[in-house]
Formats: structure tokens, sequence, C-alpha cells
């Protein structure tokens, strides 16, 4: 061995210049004992490094290689029930164990059998338990399509579609892809592009190796640990194609399909047993049920509003799951798997975490029956009317307890992400793009100018916004969101959205003029038609409004400037007052986070076009459990009371913390309130909704037809850019229910009287038979 040279070597890569001609000089004397003591020196520097690590540092090096090896996965699987509050009670959210289901296909059995039993199987998972409409949406999940163009809803044509898929996967015998590293680097990923290599696929940071592609894997093996800081002989594993023992079909089954493939494994074993079977001729051998411990919604999308979801880190995410989270969760179980150093996993368990939390189950004030119904109602009229969403709160005007709460679109929290999903805009389904989905998000591919990036038909792609020129043009390929809005559904309409309330809010203007003043109904007014000011006139929108009338025929044809008359009486200080009192500019305290309340002003501040138009509704924000309040407020007779949708708690030790009604403050007097009930029963008999009375009750109500503001204006010359809805609660002699029903961009009728109003027929009929109302005398 030429030891000069590698010494040399060894100088020039290693020492300080001034080092190296001192060491030089030693070499050169006595190589020997150079050698000898560069020896001891080196292994002394060993020594030491291996007692810091192994003794010094061990505690240290020992948690970090715990770390790497450990895999924890908390389960929140113990989080407490939330029931509604109906007799029996229903489930609105438990936790629960449901299963995954796979299958191993290098078992030995009856293929042919497995491929009958998997349809029938999927089937019922995807079809039977769901609605028409639901079946089509879950078959192309499974299929992983958007559409199909010869799609029929018969049963025996959705099981061809499914037997087929399955024989597929069953005739799959080896993997397409294999990970090989994952956390790629910029100049990683950028050698790797000059590769040109089609088998290479690089996923956000991961890189895959396409097995379909052929490619010779002897030329790519040494240049991809080059440029990966792989050896050569981990690369040959890694790309050595392997035999599939794992394929996935169903994700968290409807129990009773569990049930059903229980069943049929259990039946094998018996049989077996009894020599009724040959092993050739069993299934259970390639099935596989996995665990998939989950937050259960048995409802689906009824009552996602209030309920939100857990999600996949079992973490709470808003409204009832994320206000009273502390009462919920109980004790978390932590699962750890143990790797060796091939990743393989060597060995697992549960065990407790050490901390438990106090629990509580949930009862809400929500009738489950109720919420049920006005959600099928009014998704049937939205369709109808081809409006972007809806909100609605039915209210018991004695308690203030929350009977129901619903907006749409919806989604369900079992399967919360599916929100965005994409769909291509087909003309057969939306023929005038722009009449259809105008104010929708609607996309159009853009490399450059692109704002979102979304999975289709499982790729990603660069979307942005399209403007209205796109909208129309039919060239241009688009995307929507399957459920219209997207991850916009997620916000509780009923509390979380503010809008100009309108002519709705006519009645509270009436009701505080009454409280202000020694007048009655009939007492009579003249109304010139217009108000002039700041050079611009506030007119009324009905003729009959023109004249000399008594003041509850001004209610009852929603007179603008009889409105702008009372509070010029009334006058801002006194106006602001009330409607502070009313519960507007201020949050309803009920148990939902993320609510949201409309700001103004101080009164000093206004100005007379701000009063005037505030009058009647304009110019002023409010939410729909606001305006629900302010309704219960009118029908109750006179008392603001604190709203709730928590009836009851339950702590471990059985002890049963109920919610009581809590008045807050007086708002009118007595008399007040009985006035502006009477005068608003009067106007359902007369006004054009009339149409939709229920025979033989009396009932007080107010629609409205708002504009929508934008942009320090109104949006104006198209119907679907009006914001329609409806107050009212019934019986008037007794009020047993208050409902504000809020319905954004109706695009076949313009005005309440023929949306609102035709939902709360439908509405009113249900809950006055549902409660055995009697009718009124």
């Amino acid at each position: 061995m030429n030891y000069n040279k590698q010494i040399n070597i060894f100088l020039k890569k290693k020492m300080n210049p001034k080092l190296r001609i001192l060491f030089k000089f030693l070499w050169n004397i006595d190589r020997t004992k150079i050698i000898f003591t560069f020896f001891c020196f080196y292994s002394f520097v060993i020594i030491i490094t291996a007692f810091k690590y192994s003794v010094l540092e061990f505690g240290y090096y020992s948690k970090l290689a715990e770390w790497q090896q450990t895999k924890i996965v908390k389960n929140s699987v113990n989080r407490w029930t939330i029931y509604s509050n109906n007799d029996p009670i229903w489930v609105l959210a438990s936790s629960t164990d449901l299963s995954d289901l796979a299958i191993d296909p290098t078992q030995e059995g009856s293929k042919e059998k497995l491929h009958t039993f998997l349809t029938d199987i999927i089937f019922t998972e995807l079809c039977t338990w769901n609605q028409l409409e639901s079946c089509q949406e879950n078959l192309f999940s499974f299929l992983r399509i958007q559409e199909l163009e010869t799609y029929n809803d018969d049963s025996n044509y959705i099981k061809n579609k499914i037997s087929e898929e399955v024989k597929r996967k069953l005739d799959k015998r080896y993997i397409d892809f294999s990970i090989i590293k994952d956390k790629l680097s910029n100049e990683e990923k950028i050698k790797l592009a000059l590769l040109g290599t089609e088998s290479l696929i690089i996923d956000e940071n991961t890189l895959y190796f396409d097995f379909s592609k052929n490619i010779s894997k002897e030329d790519l093996i040494p240049k991809l640990a080059n440029i990966l800081n792989l050896t050569q002989e981990n690369l040959k594993l890694i790309l050595t194609q392997k035999e599939v023992r794992y394929i996935k079909f169903l994700s968290k089954l409807n129990l009773s399909t569990k049930d059903k493939i229980d069943a049929r494994i259990e039946n094998e074993k018996g049989a077996l047993k009894k020599w009724l079977i040959d092993e050739k001729e069993w299934i259970n051998k390639f099935l596989i049920l996995e665990p998939h411990p989950t937050r259960f919604y048995p409802e689906k999308a009824l009552g996602w509003q209030i309920l939100w979801f857990v999600d996949n880190e079992w973490q709470w995410r808003y409204w009832i799951e994320w206000y009273f989270n502390d009462e919920l969760r109980w004790q978390e179980w932590v699962k750890i798997t143990k790797k060796d150093i091939s990743g393989r996993e060597i060995w697992l368990y549960e065990q407790p975490e050490q901390k438990l939390v106090n629990w509580s189950d949930i009862k809400l004030t929500i009738d489950r029956n109720i919420q049920k119904e006005l959600w099928r109602i009014l998704e049937k009229w939205i369709k109808e009317f081809k409006a972007n969403k809806w909100s609605v709160v039915v209210m018991d005007p004695k308690t203030w307890a929350i009977i129901a709460m619903a907006s749409y679109p919806d989604y369900d929290p079992n399967n919360f992400g599916d929100v965005y999903e994409l769909e291509k805009v087909n003309y057969n389904k939306y023929p005038n793009p722009w009449f259809d989905l105008l104010w929708l998000p609607v996309f159009v591919e853009d490399s450059l100018g692109w704002t979102d990036e979304l999975k289709y038909d499982g790729k990603m792609l660069k979307l942005r916004l399209a403007d209205e020129t796109e909208l129309t043009n039919r060239a241009i390929p688009k995307y929507k969101f399957k459920n219209n809005l997207g991850p916009l559904s997620y916000t509780n309409d009923t509390i979380g959205s503010l809008y100009e309330p309108g002519s709705v809010f006519k009645a509270i203007t009436t009701a505080i003029w009454i409280d202000t003043w020694d007048i009655k109904p009939s007492d009579m007014y003249t109304d010139k038609w217009f108000v002039e000011i700041d050079n611009f006139k506030i007119s009324n929108v009905s003729k009959e409004c023109i004249g000399y009338h008594p003041y509850s025929h001004a209610l009852d044809w929603s007179c603008n400037v009889w409105m702008i008359d009372i509070v010029k009486k009334i006058g801002s200080s006194l106006f602001y007052k009330y409607i502070n009192d009313f519960g507007f500019w201020a949050k309803t305290n009920i148990t939902l986070e993320w609510e949201v309340f409309g700001k103004i002003q101080p009164y000093e501040k206004w100005s007379r076009a701000k009063l005037f138009t505030q009058a009647f509704g304009q110019w002023i924000t409010a939410t729909v459990i606001q305006m629900a309040s302010a309704y219960s407020l009118l029908a109750n007779g006179w008392v603001y009371m604190q709203p709730y949708i928590v009836d009851t708690i339950t702590l471990p030790n059985g002890k049963v913390i109920k919610n009581t009604p809590t008045p807050v403050r007086r708002v009118i007097k007595e008399d007040t309130s009985k006035k502006i009930i009477a005068m608003l029963t009067e106007w359902a008999n007369i006004w054009f909704a009339k149409k939709w009375w229920v025979e033989g009750y009396d009932m007080a109500w107010k629609t409205w037809t708002s504009q929508i503001a934008a942009k320090w204006k109104y949006e104006q010359d198209w119907p679907w850019h009006t914001i329609t809805s409806y107050g009212w609660f019934w019986p008037s002699s007794n009020p047993k229910f208050v409902m504000i029903v809020k319905i954004e961009r109706p695009r076949t009728a313009e005005y309440s009287e023929t949306t609102s109003s035709a939902m709360y027929s439908q509405m009113a009929k249900y809950l006055l038979n549902y409660y055995a109302i009697p009718k009124s005398k």
C-alpha cells in the first residue's frame, strides 16, 4: 500500500496548512511513532464519543430512537353522546367502532363466491341504506369517476357496474406504484425532473415509481442513488414489484352491513367444523375487517349546523362539539405501534392515556322529527325555486328553546371532506349557466393565475373563479362544487350570516311606535306615496298605501312612507335604545360558537337617511336567530329571554343539569304585544300570501323581499338579486311557535308570497298536526 499517497490526500483535504508542515516534518523523523500516536488519539475520541452517547446523553438519544420507531395514534372514541329532545330520544352524535372492509387476494378459497358476496355487500352499503340520489353519488365515488353517460337507476345496472369494478380489483396481482422517498427537497425535484423518466412521478413532495411503464431499472438505480442519497441495494428492494396483499373496498361500514359480513364468517367456520364445506369453497380467509374508531352521526346531514363534526385527527370543530368539548370528551385511548429498522410493524398495544376528563351526555332542545320534516320540505322547495341557499329557525316563544335550526346547502359530518368534491358543468343539467349558476363558485382552469388547487377525477387542477363572460362561453370547460357552495357549507347561516331584514322589520318599528305613543291601530294617517330626502326619493311599493288610512292599514300593505313618519316621531335616541333592547347589534349568546352580529355607529352620527331607511329594515343587519328572537319577543307578550339549544347535561354521577327559561329584560308593554299581534293577524288575512293560509287557525305573519347590498348600493334588474323571507307565529291567540325562513336568490319567483309562503304552509300544517293543536274558535 502506498502510505505516502494516502497521507498526502488526507493532509490536503483535512488538515490546516500550518499543521500540515509540522506533520510532514514529524512524519519524516519517525513514522512508526506518529502512526501509533494517531491510532491512540482516534481510539480515544471514539471511546469518548461512545461514552457520551451511551452514558452521558443516553436519555436523549433513547427518546429520539423511540420517537423515530414509534407511531402513536390518539383515539377519542370515548367521546360522549348528543341526543335530540324526543321521547324516545334519538342519538344525533355518538362514538363507535365502525369497520373498513378489505381483502387479501393471496389467500385460499373461492374467488367466484367472493366476487358475488362482495358485489352484494357493496350494493347494500352504497344503495340499500341510502336514497336514490345518494346511491348514484356513492356509486360514482366507489368507481372513482365523476359521471356515466349511460347511467340509470335500475338495480341490475348498478350491480353490474359494481361487479365489474370488483372483478377488476380481484384480478389485480401486483402493486402499480411504490413510494421511493418522502419529503423531497427542491434540489432533488429539479434533478429528478432532468432525468425525464416517465416512470417517476412526483406528487407534492413524494416520489413514486410507476411499474406499468416497464422502464429498465438497471440504468435508473445508480442515477437515483446519487440524487436521493440512497444505497443501490435499498433502491433495488424498493423497485421490486410486490404482490398485492391488501385491497380496500369500503370504509366505515354501516353496522348492519358489518353484521352481515360477521354472520357469513361465522356460518362458514361453523360449516367447516361440521365438514359441510370444503376449504376451497369458503371466502372468510379473504376478508379483512379493520377497526375504524369514529365519531358517528346516525342522522347524517340532519343537524350538522348544530353539531358540526370531529375530524380525522380527533379534533372537535365548532358548534356543539366545540363549545361543550370539555363536557363531551372522556378518556382518550392511545394506540402505539413499534417498527423495526425496515419499517415493519413488530408489536402493537393500546393503553389509556393518563388523564381522565369529566364527561357528560348532552340532550339538545332540537326535536328530531320537526328538524327532519322541515329539512325535507325546504330541500324540495329550494330546488323548485333554484335558489342558492336557505336557512330557518323554529323557536318556542314562551321558553325561547330552539326547536329546529337548519340551512342549505348541507353536508354529511361523517364525510365532511366531501364538500370539496367537484363536478364538471353539464349543460343538460345547467342549460343556462349564467342564470343557473350566477353567484355560485364556478371555476375554470388557469395554470398561471390560479387561486385554488382542487382534485377532479383523481387529478389536481389549478383553478380560479370564472368571470361572467367565461360563465356564458360553452367552449370553456367549467367546474363547480357538487353541493354548490363547497366549504362555505360549513357556515351555520342562521347565526353566522348577516343580511338586511327588509319589511319584516316593520313589525319591530310598529311595536316601538305603539309602545312610545298613546295611539291605537285604528287611528288615521295620510300617505302621499313618497318622501324626498338628500336629493333622492323613498317611495312605497304598493299603490294601496296612498291616501287616508288607519295605521293598521299601513302595516298591512307594508308602507315605507308610514314607517318613516313613525321614526320621525320616535327620534334617533329612543329608536336606538329599543333596537338594542330587541337584541340587534349584539350576540344572542346561544351556546354555539362563531355567532356574528351587525354593528352600527352611535345614533348621534346617524344621517336622516340612515334613520329613515332603518325604519323599514334597510341599512340595518341581522341574523336569522336575531329575527326569531325579536318575533318571539312580540309573541310572548313583552320579554326578551335567553335563547338556548341545550336542554340537559347528564353528569357521570347521574345528576341532571336542566336548562330553564331565563328572562333577560322587559322591552315592550304587554298591551303593545297584543296590539301588534292583532295587526299581524289582520295582515295575514288580506295579503297576497293568503292563498297559503291554513284553514281554521289564526296566524300572525309578515313577509318580506329585500334587496342585496353590494358596493354601497343594491343589486338590481334581476329577480335573483333578492332575499325573500317570512316571519310568523301561530296560533296568534296563544303562540306555540315562531318561525323565520330566509331564502337567498330565488330564480323562479321574485317575491316572498310565492316562495317562503309556500314552504310555510306545508310546515305549519305539519306542526299543527304534530302537536295536535286545536283549531281556533
